[in-house]
Protein backbone atom coordinates (compact mmCIF):
# COMPACT_ATOMS: atom_id res chain seq x y z
CA UNK A 1 0.00 0.00 0.00
CA UNK A 2 1.03 3.47 -1.01
CA UNK A 3 1.78 6.18 1.66
CA UNK A 4 -0.24 9.43 0.85
CA UNK A 5 3.14 11.74 -0.27
CA UNK A 6 1.31 14.60 2.06
CA UNK A 7 1.82 12.37 5.17
CA UNK A 8 5.13 10.84 4.39
CA UNK A 9 6.49 14.35 3.88
CA UNK A 10 4.72 15.42 6.90
CA UNK A 11 6.21 12.52 8.83
CA UNK A 12 9.85 13.77 7.35
CA UNK A 13 9.52 16.96 8.39
CA UNK A 14 8.05 16.63 12.00
CA UNK A 15 11.27 13.85 12.71
CA UNK A 16 13.27 16.94 11.39
CA UNK A 17 11.73 19.32 13.20
CA UNK A 18 12.20 17.18 16.80
CA UNK A 19 15.62 15.85 15.85
CA UNK A 20 17.99 16.99 18.80
CA UNK A 21 21.73 17.56 17.56
CA UNK A 22 24.22 14.99 19.20
CA UNK A 23 26.75 17.45 19.79
CA UNK A 24 28.25 17.70 23.48
CA UNK A 25 28.49 21.69 23.63
CA UNK A 26 26.11 23.88 22.08
CA UNK A 27 27.68 27.21 20.95
CA UNK A 28 26.09 30.51 21.80
CA UNK A 29 23.22 31.42 20.23
CA UNK A 30 20.47 34.10 20.61
CA UNK A 31 17.37 35.10 18.87
CA UNK A 32 15.96 38.92 18.23
CA UNK A 33 13.73 40.63 16.25
CA UNK A 34 15.37 42.82 13.54
CA UNK A 35 12.87 45.38 11.46
CA UNK A 36 12.91 45.54 8.25
CA UNK A 37 12.91 48.66 5.86
CA UNK A 38 9.41 49.23 6.39
CA UNK A 39 9.26 48.44 10.01
CA UNK A 40 8.55 44.80 9.91
CA UNK A 41 9.59 42.63 12.60
CA UNK A 42 11.79 39.25 11.24
CA UNK A 43 12.23 36.61 13.49
CA UNK A 44 15.98 36.10 13.74
CA UNK A 45 18.88 33.53 15.27
CA UNK A 46 22.46 33.80 15.27
CA UNK A 47 24.49 31.15 16.12
CA UNK A 48 28.03 31.90 17.19
CA UNK A 49 31.09 29.30 16.63
CA UNK A 50 32.86 29.07 20.34
CA UNK A 51 36.45 29.35 18.59
CA UNK A 52 35.73 33.59 17.34
CA UNK A 53 39.58 34.27 16.98
CA UNK A 54 41.71 37.39 19.31
CA UNK A 55 39.20 40.18 18.07
CA UNK A 56 36.00 37.58 18.20
CA UNK A 57 34.80 38.88 14.80
CA UNK A 58 33.52 36.18 12.22
CA UNK A 59 31.83 35.91 9.26
CA UNK A 60 28.14 35.73 9.07
CA UNK A 61 26.35 32.78 6.50
CA UNK A 62 22.51 33.81 6.52
CA UNK A 63 19.65 30.90 5.37
CA UNK A 64 16.07 32.88 4.89
CA UNK A 65 13.47 30.49 5.08
CA UNK A 66 9.88 30.01 5.42
CA UNK A 67 9.98 26.38 6.83
CA UNK A 68 10.71 27.56 10.44
CA UNK A 69 14.33 29.31 11.81
CA UNK A 70 14.22 27.23 15.16
CA UNK A 71 12.12 25.13 16.84
CA UNK A 72 10.76 24.61 20.22
CA UNK A 73 10.69 21.53 21.94
CA UNK A 74 6.69 20.13 22.72
CA UNK A 75 7.20 19.06 25.72
CA UNK A 76 9.46 21.80 27.50
CA UNK A 77 9.54 24.81 25.45
CA UNK A 78 12.95 24.77 25.00
CA UNK A 79 15.43 25.39 21.55
CA UNK A 80 16.03 22.13 19.90
CA UNK A 81 19.51 22.73 18.66
CA UNK A 82 20.92 22.62 15.27
CA UNK A 83 21.61 19.62 13.51
CA UNK A 84 22.30 19.81 10.30
CA UNK A 85 25.38 18.54 9.50
CA UNK A 86 26.24 21.15 6.80
CA UNK A 87 24.91 24.09 9.69
CA UNK A 88 27.61 22.39 12.18
CA UNK A 89 30.36 21.95 9.76
CA UNK A 90 29.87 26.07 9.17
CA UNK A 91 30.15 26.71 13.29
CA UNK A 92 33.05 24.29 13.50
CA UNK A 93 34.62 26.62 10.54
CA UNK A 94 34.55 29.46 12.52
CA UNK A 95 31.44 30.95 10.49
CA UNK A 96 28.41 32.64 12.23
CA UNK A 97 25.32 30.85 11.21
CA UNK A 98 22.19 33.09 10.77
CA UNK A 99 18.82 31.98 10.52
CA UNK A 100 15.63 34.07 9.64
CA UNK A 101 12.38 33.56 9.31
CA UNK A 102 11.22 35.41 6.22
CA UNK A 103 8.46 37.79 6.55
CA UNK A 104 4.58 36.45 7.24
CA UNK A 105 6.18 32.96 8.09
CA UNK A 106 7.41 31.22 11.57
CA UNK A 107 8.24 34.20 14.31
CA UNK A 108 8.42 36.78 12.06
CA UNK A 109 5.69 39.46 11.43
CA UNK A 110 3.61 40.69 8.20
CA UNK A 111 2.08 38.66 5.49
CA UNK A 112 2.89 37.13 2.25
CA UNK A 113 0.59 37.36 -0.63
CA UNK A 114 2.96 35.23 -2.88
CA UNK A 115 6.35 33.82 -2.89
CA UNK A 116 9.00 35.28 -3.41
CA UNK A 117 8.10 38.37 -3.35
CA UNK A 118 9.19 41.63 -4.09
CA UNK A 119 8.80 42.95 -0.62
CA UNK A 120 10.56 39.72 1.15
CA UNK A 121 13.56 40.17 -1.23
CA UNK A 122 14.19 43.83 -0.28
CA UNK A 123 13.99 42.86 3.20
CA UNK A 124 17.58 41.29 2.81
CA UNK A 125 19.50 44.60 2.73
CA UNK A 126 18.16 45.68 6.72
CA UNK A 127 18.91 42.32 7.63
CA UNK A 128 22.87 41.97 6.30
CA UNK A 129 22.76 45.93 7.48
CA UNK A 130 22.17 44.20 10.98
CA UNK A 131 24.65 41.27 10.45
CA UNK A 132 27.54 43.77 9.95
CA UNK A 133 27.02 46.44 12.87
CA UNK A 134 26.87 43.50 15.35
CA UNK A 135 30.13 43.10 17.52
CA UNK A 136 30.90 40.05 16.31
CA UNK A 137 30.45 40.46 12.41
CA UNK A 138 33.66 40.70 10.45
CA UNK A 139 31.75 42.78 7.91
CA UNK A 140 31.79 39.57 5.29
CA UNK A 141 28.17 37.58 4.82
CA UNK A 142 27.47 35.17 2.43
CA UNK A 143 24.09 32.64 1.59
CA UNK A 144 23.10 29.52 1.52
CA UNK A 145 20.35 26.84 1.15
CA UNK A 146 18.47 24.02 -0.21
CA UNK A 147 14.95 24.54 -1.98
CA UNK A 148 13.06 27.74 -0.94
CA UNK A 149 16.13 29.24 0.97
CA UNK A 150 18.31 27.81 -1.95
CA UNK A 151 16.16 30.43 -4.33
CA UNK A 152 16.70 33.24 -1.31
CA UNK A 153 19.95 32.92 -1.19
CA UNK A 154 20.44 33.65 -4.83
CA UNK A 155 17.90 36.58 -4.41
CA UNK A 156 19.99 38.14 -1.58
CA UNK A 157 22.25 39.19 -3.82
CA UNK A 158 19.71 40.91 -5.78
CA UNK A 159 19.69 43.99 -2.94
CA UNK A 160 23.40 44.71 -4.07
CA UNK A 161 24.84 45.04 -0.23
CA UNK A 162 28.40 45.56 -0.45
CA UNK A 163 28.62 42.94 2.80
CA UNK A 164 27.51 39.62 0.99
CA UNK A 165 30.49 38.20 -0.89
CA UNK A 166 28.96 34.74 -2.02
CA UNK A 167 25.63 32.99 -2.27
CA UNK A 168 24.97 28.96 -2.99
CA UNK A 169 21.71 28.39 -4.21
CA UNK A 170 20.55 24.86 -4.04
CA UNK A 171 18.45 23.07 -6.26
CA UNK A 172 16.65 26.29 -6.25
CA UNK A 173 13.72 27.96 -8.19
CA UNK A 174 15.17 29.53 -10.92
CA UNK A 175 11.74 30.41 -12.70
CA UNK A 176 8.70 29.93 -10.12
CA UNK A 177 6.32 29.70 -12.60
CA UNK A 178 8.21 26.71 -15.37
CA UNK A 179 9.16 25.03 -11.97
CA UNK A 180 8.25 23.56 -10.00
CA UNK A 181 4.58 25.55 -10.02
CA UNK A 182 3.56 24.80 -13.78
CA UNK A 183 6.11 22.75 -15.87
CA UNK A 184 5.08 23.63 -19.83
CA UNK A 185 1.76 25.66 -18.51
CA UNK A 186 0.41 22.85 -16.70
CA UNK A 187 -0.40 22.97 -13.13
CA UNK A 188 1.56 20.56 -11.20
CA UNK A 189 -1.39 19.41 -8.83
CA UNK A 190 0.40 16.88 -6.78
CA UNK A 191 3.00 19.18 -5.71
CA UNK A 192 1.70 22.62 -5.20
CA UNK A 193 -1.12 21.65 -3.59
CA UNK A 194 0.20 19.09 -1.27
CA UNK A 195 3.08 21.79 -0.68
CA UNK A 196 0.50 24.85 -0.30
CA UNK A 197 -1.25 22.86 2.91
CA UNK A 198 2.18 22.19 4.49
CA UNK A 199 3.09 25.79 4.27
CA UNK A 200 0.07 27.16 5.19
CA UNK A 201 0.05 24.91 8.33
CA UNK A 202 3.73 26.17 8.93
CA UNK A 203 2.38 29.37 9.05
CA UNK A 204 -0.58 29.05 11.26
CA UNK A 205 2.70 27.64 13.59
CA UNK A 206 0.70 24.39 13.26
CA UNK A 207 3.79 21.37 12.71
CA UNK A 208 3.24 18.53 10.54
CA UNK A 209 1.11 15.96 12.57
CA UNK A 210 1.16 18.63 15.55
CA UNK A 211 3.76 18.99 18.39
CA UNK A 212 6.48 21.46 17.56
CA UNK A 213 6.04 25.22 17.98
CA UNK A 214 8.13 28.01 16.02
CA UNK A 215 10.75 29.36 18.87
CA UNK A 216 9.76 32.58 19.95
CA UNK A 217 12.43 35.37 20.36
CA UNK A 218 14.54 35.54 23.58
CA UNK A 219 12.75 38.59 24.62
CA UNK A 220 8.88 36.72 24.48
CA UNK A 221 8.85 34.94 27.50
CA UNK A 222 5.06 34.33 27.15
CA UNK A 223 4.52 34.20 23.60
CA UNK A 224 2.33 36.89 23.10
CA UNK A 225 4.80 38.38 20.08
CA UNK A 226 4.58 35.43 18.68
CA UNK A 227 1.09 34.77 19.20
CA UNK A 228 0.78 38.45 17.18
CA UNK A 229 3.30 37.44 14.72
CA UNK A 230 1.19 34.48 13.96
CA UNK A 231 -2.41 36.67 13.68
CA UNK A 232 -0.87 38.55 10.88
CA UNK A 233 -0.20 35.51 8.73
CA UNK A 234 -3.86 34.83 8.68
CA UNK A 235 -4.20 37.08 6.00
CA UNK A 236 -1.25 35.23 3.94
CA UNK A 237 -2.60 33.95 0.06
CA UNK A 238 -3.56 30.37 -0.02
CA UNK A 239 -0.74 28.99 -1.99
CA UNK A 240 -2.53 25.97 -3.73
CA UNK A 241 -5.93 28.18 -4.43
CA UNK A 242 -3.80 30.61 -5.97
CA UNK A 243 -1.65 28.17 -7.97
CA UNK A 244 -4.50 26.25 -9.19
CA UNK A 245 -6.19 29.37 -10.56
CA UNK A 246 -3.30 31.48 -12.68
CA UNK A 247 -2.75 30.44 -15.69
CA UNK A 248 -0.54 32.62 -16.76
CA UNK A 249 3.17 33.69 -16.01
CA UNK A 250 1.97 37.66 -15.80
CA UNK A 251 -1.06 37.53 -13.60
CA UNK A 252 -0.64 38.62 -9.41
CA UNK A 253 -1.31 36.19 -7.20
CA UNK A 254 -3.88 38.32 -5.18
CA UNK A 255 -4.94 41.60 -5.40
CA UNK A 256 -1.63 42.69 -3.78
CA UNK A 257 0.85 40.29 -4.73
CA UNK A 258 3.31 39.87 -7.34
CA UNK A 259 2.92 37.49 -10.87
CA UNK A 260 5.12 34.51 -10.89
CA UNK A 261 7.20 36.72 -13.43
CA UNK A 262 8.01 39.16 -10.86
CA UNK A 263 8.61 36.32 -7.77
CA UNK A 264 11.58 34.98 -10.31
CA UNK A 265 15.62 35.16 -10.52
CA UNK A 266 14.75 36.36 -14.16
CA UNK A 267 12.85 39.69 -12.68
CA UNK A 268 15.91 40.53 -10.50
CA UNK A 269 18.63 39.52 -13.32
CA UNK A 270 20.22 43.44 -13.79
CA UNK A 271 20.41 43.46 -10.04
CA UNK A 272 22.07 40.29 -9.39
CA UNK A 273 24.53 41.01 -12.62
CA UNK A 274 25.48 44.41 -10.74
CA UNK A 275 26.10 42.46 -7.54
CA UNK A 276 28.73 40.96 -9.36
CA UNK A 277 28.20 38.40 -6.08
CA UNK A 278 29.79 34.69 -7.11
CA UNK A 279 27.98 32.01 -7.10
CA UNK A 280 28.52 28.14 -6.01
CA UNK A 281 25.01 26.22 -7.15
CA UNK A 282 23.74 22.91 -6.82
CA UNK A 283 20.97 21.47 -8.98
CA UNK A 284 20.08 17.57 -10.41
CA UNK A 285 18.84 16.18 -13.67
CA UNK A 286 15.83 14.73 -11.96
CA UNK A 287 14.80 17.72 -9.87
CA UNK A 288 11.90 19.26 -11.28
CA UNK A 289 13.51 22.03 -13.22
CA UNK A 290 16.72 22.42 -11.48
CA UNK A 291 19.34 21.60 -14.04
CA UNK A 292 17.62 24.11 -16.08
CA UNK A 293 17.73 26.91 -14.32
CA UNK A 294 20.91 26.67 -13.45
CA UNK A 295 22.65 26.15 -16.68
CA UNK A 296 20.32 29.13 -17.80
CA UNK A 297 21.53 31.10 -15.20
CA UNK A 298 24.92 30.07 -16.45
CA UNK A 299 24.63 31.52 -19.89
CA UNK A 300 23.25 35.10 -19.28
CA UNK A 301 24.53 36.45 -16.13
CA UNK A 302 27.77 37.37 -15.98
CA UNK A 303 28.26 36.62 -12.01
CA UNK A 304 31.30 34.32 -11.66
CA UNK A 305 29.39 30.74 -11.08
CA UNK A 306 30.99 27.17 -10.10
CA UNK A 307 28.32 24.44 -10.99
CA UNK A 308 27.76 21.10 -9.47
CA UNK A 309 24.93 19.13 -11.30
CA UNK A 310 24.18 15.82 -9.91
CA UNK A 311 21.90 13.17 -10.58
CA UNK A 312 20.18 13.36 -6.81
CA UNK A 313 16.84 13.84 -5.65
CA UNK A 314 15.80 17.48 -4.33
CA UNK A 315 18.58 18.70 -2.22
CA UNK A 316 21.33 15.78 -3.10
CA UNK A 317 20.75 13.26 -0.57
CA UNK A 318 19.71 10.01 -2.29
CA UNK A 319 20.76 8.80 -5.94
CA UNK A 320 18.25 9.03 -8.67
CA UNK A 321 20.17 7.62 -12.41
CA UNK A 322 17.94 4.74 -13.46
CA UNK A 323 21.78 2.77 -14.21
CA UNK A 324 22.53 2.59 -10.67
CA UNK A 325 22.42 2.48 -7.01
CA UNK A 326 24.22 4.11 -4.14
CA UNK A 327 25.21 7.02 -3.14
CA UNK A 328 25.07 10.40 -4.75
CA UNK A 329 28.30 11.99 -6.81
CA UNK A 330 29.74 13.61 -4.75
CA UNK A 331 28.31 12.34 -1.46
CA UNK A 332 26.85 14.37 1.04
CA UNK A 333 29.72 14.98 2.65
CA UNK A 334 31.65 15.90 -0.66
CA UNK A 335 29.07 18.55 -1.14
CA UNK A 336 29.48 20.40 2.45
CA UNK A 337 33.24 20.52 1.83
CA UNK A 338 32.65 22.38 -1.15
CA UNK A 339 30.60 24.91 -0.11
CA UNK A 340 33.05 25.37 3.06
CA UNK A 341 35.65 25.19 0.60
CA UNK A 342 33.93 28.58 -1.30
CA UNK A 343 32.75 30.12 1.39
CA UNK A 344 36.53 30.17 2.78
CA UNK A 345 37.25 31.29 -0.67
CA UNK A 346 35.40 34.73 -0.80
CA UNK A 347 34.48 35.58 2.75
CA UNK A 348 37.98 34.48 4.50
CA UNK A 349 40.01 35.04 1.54
CA UNK A 350 41.66 32.01 1.23
CA UNK A 351 43.92 30.70 -1.91
CA UNK A 352 42.65 27.13 -1.76
CA UNK A 353 42.13 26.26 -5.15
CA UNK A 354 38.43 27.31 -5.82
CA UNK A 355 39.75 29.91 -8.87
CA UNK A 356 40.66 26.90 -10.84
CA UNK A 357 37.96 24.39 -10.24
CA UNK A 358 35.80 23.73 -13.55
CA UNK A 359 32.99 25.98 -14.75
CA UNK A 360 30.58 23.12 -14.85
CA UNK A 361 30.79 19.22 -12.65
CA UNK A 362 28.03 17.04 -13.71
CA UNK A 363 27.10 13.87 -13.31
CA UNK A 364 27.29 11.44 -16.62
CA UNK A 365 24.43 8.90 -16.77
CA UNK A 366 25.52 5.49 -17.95
CA UNK A 367 28.68 6.20 -17.42
CA UNK A 368 27.80 7.00 -13.91
CA UNK A 369 30.76 9.49 -13.86
CA UNK A 370 30.97 12.95 -12.66
CA UNK A 371 32.83 14.80 -15.45
CA UNK A 372 34.48 18.52 -15.62
CA UNK A 373 34.19 21.03 -18.22
CA UNK A 374 35.19 24.70 -18.71
CA UNK A 375 31.71 25.29 -21.03
CA UNK A 376 28.05 24.25 -21.57
CA UNK A 377 27.52 22.38 -23.64
CA UNK A 378 31.11 20.80 -23.52
CA UNK A 379 33.22 21.60 -26.29
CA UNK A 380 32.60 19.10 -29.17
CA UNK A 381 28.91 18.83 -28.72
CA UNK A 382 26.68 19.32 -32.25
CA UNK A 383 22.77 18.99 -33.08
CA UNK A 384 22.17 15.81 -34.45
CA UNK A 385 18.84 15.15 -35.99
CA UNK A 386 16.34 12.47 -35.54
CA UNK A 387 13.13 11.58 -37.31
CA UNK A 388 9.89 10.26 -36.47
CA UNK A 389 9.53 7.42 -38.90
CA UNK A 390 7.01 4.62 -39.93
CA UNK A 391 6.08 1.83 -37.65
CA UNK A 392 7.06 3.59 -34.95
CA UNK A 393 10.92 4.33 -35.90
CA UNK A 394 13.80 6.58 -34.82
CA UNK A 395 15.76 7.66 -37.76
CA UNK A 396 18.97 9.19 -37.65
CA UNK A 397 18.88 12.19 -40.02
CA UNK A 398 16.30 14.68 -41.23
CA UNK A 399 14.75 12.96 -43.89
CA UNK A 400 11.54 11.77 -42.64
CA UNK A 401 8.57 9.68 -44.50
CA UNK A 402 7.41 11.10 -48.01
CA UNK A 403 4.45 11.07 -46.08
CA UNK A 404 2.00 9.72 -43.45
CA UNK A 405 0.95 10.65 -39.65
CA UNK A 406 0.19 8.38 -36.50
CA UNK A 407 -3.08 8.97 -35.02
CA UNK A 408 -2.82 9.18 -30.84
CA UNK A 409 -5.90 8.79 -28.62
CA UNK A 410 -4.77 10.07 -24.93
CA UNK A 411 -4.39 7.89 -22.52
CA UNK A 412 -4.95 9.90 -19.20
CA UNK A 413 -3.90 7.39 -16.65
CA UNK A 414 -0.26 7.51 -18.18
CA UNK A 415 2.03 8.57 -15.22
CA UNK A 416 5.49 8.92 -14.54
CA UNK A 417 4.73 7.34 -11.04
CA UNK A 418 4.61 9.20 -7.50
CA UNK A 419 8.29 9.69 -7.06
CA UNK A 420 9.34 11.81 -9.89
CA UNK A 421 11.34 15.48 -11.12
CA UNK A 422 8.44 16.58 -9.63
CA UNK A 423 7.37 14.71 -6.75
CA UNK A 424 11.18 14.88 -5.24
CA UNK A 425 10.76 18.53 -4.40
CA UNK A 426 8.41 17.48 -1.74
CA UNK A 427 12.10 15.91 -0.12
CA UNK A 428 11.89 12.39 -1.09
CA UNK A 429 13.81 10.07 -3.76
CA UNK A 430 12.97 9.75 -7.12
CA UNK A 431 11.81 5.88 -8.38
CA UNK A 432 10.35 4.55 -10.99
CA UNK A 433 12.75 5.71 -14.63
CA UNK A 434 13.05 2.59 -15.40
CA UNK A 435 9.58 1.71 -17.67
CA UNK A 436 8.80 -1.42 -15.45
CA UNK A 437 4.74 -0.99 -15.38
CA UNK A 438 4.71 -0.95 -19.38
CA UNK A 439 4.11 3.40 -19.80
CA UNK A 440 5.52 2.74 -23.01
CA UNK A 441 3.05 0.78 -24.57
CA UNK A 442 0.51 3.35 -23.58
CA UNK A 443 2.15 6.34 -25.41
CA UNK A 444 3.05 6.57 -28.61
CA UNK A 445 6.27 5.94 -29.18
CA UNK A 446 9.25 6.05 -31.61
CA UNK A 447 12.58 3.95 -31.68
CA UNK A 448 15.76 3.49 -33.07
CA UNK A 449 17.95 0.58 -34.19
CA UNK A 450 20.53 -0.56 -31.91
CA UNK A 451 23.51 1.88 -31.45
CA UNK A 452 27.00 0.38 -33.14
CA UNK A 453 29.02 2.95 -30.67
CA UNK A 454 28.31 4.11 -27.61
CA UNK A 455 26.49 7.91 -27.65
CA UNK A 456 26.80 10.42 -25.30
CA UNK A 457 24.42 13.66 -25.06
CA UNK A 458 25.25 16.63 -22.97
CA UNK A 459 22.67 19.70 -23.21
CA UNK A 460 19.49 19.99 -23.91
CA UNK A 461 16.96 17.71 -26.23
CA UNK A 462 14.56 19.65 -28.55
CA UNK A 463 11.45 18.41 -30.07
CA UNK A 464 9.08 19.94 -33.18
CA UNK A 465 5.79 18.35 -33.74
CA UNK A 466 3.42 19.03 -36.30
CA UNK A 467 0.09 17.76 -34.83
CA UNK A 468 -3.46 17.94 -36.05
CA UNK A 469 -5.54 17.66 -32.71
CA UNK A 470 -9.36 16.56 -31.81
CA UNK A 471 -9.76 19.76 -29.03
CA UNK A 472 -9.27 23.41 -28.69
CA UNK A 473 -6.30 22.76 -26.01
CA UNK A 474 -3.50 19.69 -25.17
CA UNK A 475 -0.67 18.79 -23.02
CA UNK A 476 1.90 17.30 -25.17
CA UNK A 477 4.63 15.64 -23.40
CA UNK A 478 7.94 14.15 -25.08
CA UNK A 479 10.01 11.51 -22.77
CA UNK A 480 13.97 10.74 -24.41
CA UNK A 481 14.39 7.33 -23.45
CA UNK A 482 17.08 4.75 -23.11
CA UNK A 483 16.37 0.74 -24.07
CA UNK A 484 19.05 -1.88 -23.46
CA UNK A 485 19.34 -4.98 -25.01
CA UNK A 486 16.91 -6.83 -23.06
CA UNK A 487 14.11 -4.23 -24.29
CA UNK A 488 14.41 -2.64 -20.77
CA UNK A 489 13.77 0.92 -21.05
CA UNK A 490 14.92 3.81 -18.98
CA UNK A 491 13.56 7.45 -18.45
CA UNK A 492 16.84 9.73 -19.74
CA UNK A 493 14.41 13.34 -19.57
CA UNK A 494 11.82 14.90 -20.40
CA UNK A 495 9.95 18.00 -21.75
CA UNK A 496 6.23 19.14 -22.95
CA UNK A 497 3.94 22.05 -23.76
CA UNK A 498 0.01 23.36 -23.44
CA UNK A 499 -0.59 24.20 -26.53
CA UNK A 500 -2.38 27.08 -25.34
CA UNK A 501 0.90 28.65 -24.60
CA UNK A 502 2.95 27.68 -27.60
CA UNK A 503 3.46 31.53 -28.53
CA UNK A 504 6.69 32.60 -28.14
CA UNK A 505 8.02 36.15 -27.23
CA UNK A 506 10.46 38.22 -29.30
CA UNK A 507 13.47 37.26 -27.30
CA UNK A 508 12.97 33.34 -28.23
CA UNK A 509 11.90 32.18 -24.86
CA UNK A 510 8.21 31.11 -24.49
CA UNK A 511 6.14 33.86 -22.80
CA UNK A 512 3.08 31.54 -20.65
CA UNK A 513 1.20 35.50 -20.66
CA UNK A 514 -2.18 36.12 -21.22
CA UNK A 515 -2.17 37.99 -24.21
CA UNK A 516 -0.45 35.19 -25.95
CA UNK A 517 -2.74 32.65 -25.06
CA UNK A 518 -3.84 30.98 -28.42
CA UNK A 519 -6.19 28.30 -28.40
CA UNK A 520 -6.08 25.31 -31.28
CA UNK A 521 -8.62 25.19 -34.29
CA UNK A 522 -9.67 21.31 -33.66
CA UNK A 523 -8.77 19.55 -37.47
CA UNK A 524 -5.80 22.31 -38.22
CA UNK A 525 -2.28 21.70 -37.91
CA UNK A 526 -0.20 23.53 -35.78
CA UNK A 527 3.72 22.95 -35.23
CA UNK A 528 4.94 22.76 -31.69
CA UNK A 529 8.55 23.35 -31.00
CA UNK A 530 9.76 23.08 -27.40
CA UNK A 531 13.02 22.09 -25.26
CA UNK A 532 13.17 19.05 -22.95
CA UNK A 533 14.97 19.60 -19.17
CA UNK A 534 18.78 19.00 -19.82
CA UNK A 535 20.58 15.83 -19.18
CA UNK A 536 23.79 14.16 -19.63
CA UNK A 537 23.68 10.71 -20.54
CA UNK A 538 25.36 7.83 -22.47
CA UNK A 539 23.39 5.30 -24.56
CA UNK A 540 25.24 2.60 -24.96
CA UNK A 541 26.63 0.83 -27.56
CA UNK A 542 24.18 -1.69 -28.39
CA UNK A 543 20.94 0.36 -26.63
CA UNK A 544 18.53 2.08 -28.61
CA UNK A 545 16.63 5.69 -28.10
CA UNK A 546 13.62 5.66 -28.08
CA UNK A 547 10.96 9.48 -27.90
CA UNK A 548 7.99 8.71 -25.97
CA UNK A 549 5.26 11.14 -26.69
CA UNK A 550 1.60 11.33 -24.39
CA UNK A 551 -0.62 13.78 -23.44
CA UNK A 552 -0.83 13.53 -19.80
CA UNK A 553 0.94 12.71 -16.58
CA UNK A 554 -2.15 11.67 -14.40
CA UNK A 555 0.16 11.76 -10.91
CA UNK A 556 1.47 15.07 -11.96
CA UNK A 557 -0.38 17.50 -13.90
CA UNK A 558 -4.25 18.70 -13.89
CA UNK A 559 -5.09 17.07 -17.18
CA UNK A 560 -6.11 19.16 -20.33
CA UNK A 561 -8.68 19.20 -22.07
CA UNK A 562 -10.45 18.74 -17.90
CA UNK A 563 -12.95 16.29 -19.29
CA UNK A 564 -13.45 14.30 -22.44
CA UNK A 565 -11.38 12.71 -24.87
CA UNK A 566 -8.15 13.78 -26.74
CA UNK A 567 -6.72 12.86 -30.04
CA UNK A 568 -4.25 13.98 -32.50
CA UNK A 569 -2.31 12.83 -35.34
CA UNK A 570 1.69 13.30 -35.30
CA UNK A 571 2.61 13.89 -38.80
CA UNK A 572 5.95 12.66 -39.91
CA UNK A 573 6.95 13.76 -43.63
CA UNK A 574 8.51 15.98 -45.84
CA UNK A 575 5.74 18.63 -44.98
CA UNK A 576 5.28 18.30 -41.26
CA UNK A 577 8.67 16.87 -40.54
CA UNK A 578 8.39 15.72 -36.57
CA UNK A 579 11.44 14.72 -34.86
CA UNK A 580 14.07 15.43 -32.26
CA UNK A 581 17.61 16.95 -32.05
CA UNK A 582 19.85 16.08 -29.61
CA UNK A 583 22.78 17.43 -27.89
CA UNK A 584 25.91 14.54 -29.10
CA UNK A 585 29.27 15.25 -28.13
CA UNK A 586 30.74 14.18 -30.77
CA UNK A 587 34.65 14.82 -29.69
CA UNK A 588 36.72 14.07 -26.94
CA UNK A 589 35.42 16.34 -23.79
Amino acid sequence: MRKNPALRLAGALLALLLTIASTSAQDETLAVYVPAQDGTRLAVDVHLPNERGDDGRVPAVLELTRYWRATANPRTGERIPLSSPLDLALLARGYAVVKVDVRGTGASFGSRQSEYGRAEVRDGYALVDWVVAQPWSDGAVGAYGTSYSGTTAELLAAVQHPAVKAVIPGWSDFDLYESPARPYGLYAASLIDTWGRLVGGLDENRAPQGGASVLPVDADADRSLLSAAVAEHASNVDVGEAGRSIAYRDEPWSDDGDSYAECSSRFWKDAIERSGVPMLVFASWYDAGTAGGALERLRDYSNPQKLVILASNHGGAFNASPFSSGRPTPTAQEQIELRIDFFDRYLCGARNGVDDWPTVRYFHLGQEELLESAVWPPHGTERRSYSFGEDGRLVAGSTPSPEGGDAYAVDFGVTTGRANRWATQLGGPVRGLDRREGMDARMLTYTSEPLEHDLDVSGTPSVRLFVTSSTTDGAFLVYLEDVDASGQSRYVTEGGLRALHRAVGANGKRTFARADASTLVAGETVELVFELWPVSARFAAGHRIRVAIAGADADTFTRIPASGAHEFTLWREAERPSGIELPVVAAER
